[in-house]
């Protein structure tokens, strides 16, 4: 239960980090937009780390509805 709250919680953060950073630059904000930028964010951790972020999946499952 307390893993799945901390991803939950580091989740929420990086949407709203993403949001932020589109706001600054005066660009559009969406659900696919974050997602997709999300998608990447992810290949890179893999790509780093060798597997994937559970707290970044989680907040790309719920913004494409799943």
């Amino acid at each position: 239960m307390e893993n799945s709250k901390v991803a939950f919680e580091e989740a929420c953060r990086m949407v709203g980090e993403c949001c932020l950073m589109f706001a600054q630059s005066g660009q559009e904000i969406s659900r696919e937009r974050v997602a997709l930028w999300l998608d990447r964010v992810q290949e890179e951790a893999v790509d780093a780390v060798g597997q994937p972020n559970d707290a970044l999946q989680l907040a790309i499952e719920r913004l494409k509805g799943r």
